[in-house]
């Protein structure tokens, strides 16, 4: 295969008008967070000595513009007009185009037919006054019982007709106003004209990027609370506004960021020397000026023109700490330009969790479920995620694998039917020591937590217990029954108590301490 790179496009360059124009179709989109490399096919025809494209969005880089053709052809310039849509009617060929001119064809012929009804009913008006006239008064009554008849029937249907205008009405004015938007973005066509030589039929591959295009990544985790299965879905948001649209195109997605940084700043030295003397308001203005933040650094400005709409973004942070990934769709797609995003399945994961009901009394008097599993293996870059739990949706979430933890855990809302009971504190505060040098503080909780689900459940329950941060305060804990650990995810004093719990039981939970510090001591955190 040869390929040879435009590195300058001459933009004011016009086609030839005996140019035959090739037809091209694109044949596979590349999307990157925040951007896409588009591939277009064309034919050039055996003996051709240029190949002319039309209707190609001027939203693509020029030059990011390479052409590959297989051995035999010869490629010589390319060149490029840029044309305003009015000038390139047969352009307006899009799905909203054609959706458009779909609809004001309906309407055109019931529009028609409600003007035939309000002829019939006007010339039915005329008949019916004339035969009112000349009619033998025997037969008066039939005459005008047949014209009531008919009109009444034309009338029903007239009725019928401006309900159904009315309704493609609604319909026609949202896309009329879409039409007028994307107009309005996209105001030119591209028309590029490629010199060349072929003996042969030959297709060629036209390849350039767009920035008005990317995806993100967004889940769906299914959990069956009774069995733990948990089935992680893997969706993609893909959403392109570069003015056209992808027809029955192979997709691929990649987690690259095409616009990181990929060098490095030339290193500096690191000087030293004595700053001379200064005296009076020239030391005050030194000072101030070595206690100012540094300038900010100069604003890229954006190459985005001035005036064009803004274009929507694509979060680039949630691909970071992510090897660079490629997921390729096994069918072709359709994704029109627009606002509109299309949600696409990568496929899903089976996983088994450890379902746990946790209490936190600290934040909430209340049990949540949260599904313990270990990490997927893959790629998932961080991303939206919704959550459902026995086949209802209970809410939404962020998935990050990317976290410090060693396991994911994914919570799946509150669960009433584990209920948990706080009892009253108790507190009292004393001195002791010799001459009641020392002020001491007790404290008592307790909480009762009652499983109703007709199964047993694996119950988490955190107590947050002081912890003194000063070699004069002294901290004495004890708690019923013992706990699991008193250093949950290795940070003292979240102390976790983990055990089953069988339906209907319940468990008490207690827990003392004894808080003494010197008497004069302003102990911060006392509740």
């Amino acid at each position: 295969m040869k390929q040879w790179n435009l590195e300058r496009v001459a933009l004011a360059a016009l086609l030839v008008p005996m140019a035959a124009l090739a037809q091209s179709r694109i044949d596979e989109v590349l999307v990157y967070p925040g951007g896409a490399q588009v591939t277009r096919l064309a034919t050039a025809a055996a003996g051709a000595r240029e190949l002319v494209l039309t209707c190609l969005s001027a939203r693509f880089d020029p030059d990011s513009l390479q052409i590959e053709a297989p051995a035999g052809v010869n490629l010589g310039p390319v060149q490029i007009e840029t044309l305003p849509r009015e000038r390139a009617p047969e352009c307006a060929n899009s799905a909203l185009d054609e959706s458009l001119r779909k609809l004001e064809g309906q309407r055109d012929v019931l529009a028609a037919e409600s003007a035939a009804l309000e002829t019939s009913l006007g010339y039915l008006k005329a008949l019916g006054s004339g035969e009112a006239r000349s009619t033998p008064a025997t037969g008066i009554a039939a005459t005008a019982d047949s014209i009531r008849k008919t009109a009444h029937e034309a009338l029903l249907r007239q009725a019928q007709l401006q309900r159904q205008l009315a309704d493609l009405d609604q319909q026609i004015t949202p896309l009329k106003g879409e039409r007028d938007r994307v107009a309005a973005a996209n105001p030119q066509w591209r028309s590029l004209r490629l010199r060349l030589s072929t003996t042969k039929e030959a297709e060629l591959r036209l390849n350039y990027r767009v920035a008005q295009a990317g995806w993100a990544p967004s889940y769906r985790a299914l959990l069956d609370t009774a069995s733990g299965a948990l089935n992680l879905e893997r969706l993609a948001q893909v959403s392109q506004q570069s003015g056209e649209d992808w027809k029955h195109v192979k997709l691929r997605l990649s987690t690259a960021q095409a616009s990181q940084k990929v060098g490095q700043n030339p290193p500096w030295p690191w000087k030293l020397d004595i700053r001379p003397p200064v005296t009076g308001g020239v030391a005050m203005a030194a000072r101030a000026m070595s206690a100012a933040p540094p300038m900010p650094a100069p604003a890229i400005q954006s190459s985005r023109a001035l005036g064009e709409p803004e274009q929507e973004r694509f979060d680039l942070s949630v691909f970071q700490g992510a090897f660079a990934t490629e997921f390729v769709l096994p069918l072709r797609v359709n994704i029109d330009s627009g606002t509109q995003r299309a949600s696409l399945s990568l496929g899903s994961e089976k996983l088994q969790a450890k379902v746990l009901a946790r209490v936190q009394p600290q934040s909430e008097a209340a049990a949540y479920l949260v599904a313990d599993v270990a990490k997927p293996t893959g790629a998932w870059p961080r991303g939206a995620m919704q959550l459902v739990r026995d086949g209802a949706l209970v809410g939404s979430s962020t998935l990050n694998v990317a976290s410090g933890e060693e396991r994911l855990e994914l919570p799946f809302g509150r669960d009433d039917t584990v209920r948990v009971q706080t009892e009253p504190e108790q507190r009292n505060a004393a001195n002791t020591g010799f001459i009641g040098t020392r002020a001491e503080h007790r404290y008592g909780r307790a909480w009762v937590v009652e499983n109703k689900h007709t199964l047993a459940v694996t119950l988490q329950f955190i107590e947050a217990a002081p912890v003194a941060q000063h070699e004069d305060i002294k901290v004495q804990a004890q708690f019923s029954p013992a706990p699991t650990t008193q250093a949950w995810r290795k940070q003292p004093g979240l102390v976790l108590w983990e055990l089953p719990l069988a339906a209907g039981a319940s468990q008490r939970f207690t827990a003392d301490y004894v808080i003494s510090a010197p008497k004069e001591a302003q102990v911060t955190g006392l509740r």
